[in-house]
């Protein structure tokens, strides 16, 4: 029986975008550790001559501090495309789930006074996705996200625990149960390579939803390409899922 590591970043709504956003990636264990990791790690050396740097996209564009080597155009396309390669080329599925903050708290007056309600919609969605997958390959998984600070970090992990007790609309809880182990909060600078890729998927999806033109350099039709599709070719119910 496999394992399977589901990494997961969050986009707020913003006065750019409307939609708040959960999204990542979900790996095959040693696909990950023994292909992935090693793969990003030389990226990151061949490109700021250290495997300490940690991926952040709109660092990137920034072009300051460690990512200053980008400004040059060659390293900018030899990064850019490294990424395209690693999407390309790497065996491995993306989630989002994205919310249109504005017509949540108007649709859902109750439900949007709570806070951070948005966050626990869009983390019941994605893991009943990643649940259904498991499911259809005889897996485990784990689920990992970025530490935001202790008392939101247990709250979330009590709506994980909600979620694998209770179940969804279309997946009960023993199966969740069945199929979910821990959820894990590292921090930024553990350096964790999937988090660092998921932290991808969000912005390009956030911005296509908004009728935003896409970056020069982006992910975009990548990220599209690799949403999981429920086995039915149905990426829009299993992958890239808008609520609202």
């Amino acid at each position: 029986m496999a394992n399977y590591f589901l990494f997961l970043d969050e986009l707020k709504p913003n006065e750019t975008y409307k939609h708040f956003c959960l999204g990542g990636i979900f790996v095959e264990e040693t696909h990950y550790r023994s292909e992935i990791c090693n793969y990003v790690k030389n990226l990151k050396y061949n490109i700021f001559n250290t495997h300490n740097v940690v991926l952040h996209e709109n660092e990137l564009k920034s072009y300051k501090g460690k990512f200053k080597v980008l400004k040059d155009r060659n390293a900018e396309e030899r990064f850019w495309n490294g990424m395209h390669d690693l999407f390309n080329n790497y065996d491995f599925k993306t989630l989002c789930v994205c919310v249109d903050y504005n017509k949540f708290i108007n649709s859902y007056p109750t439900k949007g006074s709570i806070q951070n309600s948005e966050y626990y919609v869009a983390l019941q969605i994605i893991l009943e996705n990643f649940v259904h997958f498991l499911n259809s390959v005889d897996g485990k998984g784990c689920v990992y996200l970025e530490s935001r600070g202790l008392d939101a970090d247990y709250e979330l992990q009590q709506q994980y625990e909600l979620v694998k007790q209770q179940g969804t609309l279309f997946i009960p809880g023993k199966v969740f149960q069945d199929r979910l182990k821990a959820i894990s909060f590292p921090l930024k600078i553990d350096n964790s390579i999937g988090l660092q890729i998921a932290d991808f998927i969000p912005n390009p999806i956030a911005r296509n939803l908004s009728g935003i033109e896409q970056k020069k350099f982006t992910l975009y039709d990548e990220i599209i390409k690799k949403s999981y599709d429920g086995n039915n070719d149905m990426q829009r119910r299993f992958g890239i899922k808008k609520v609202l």
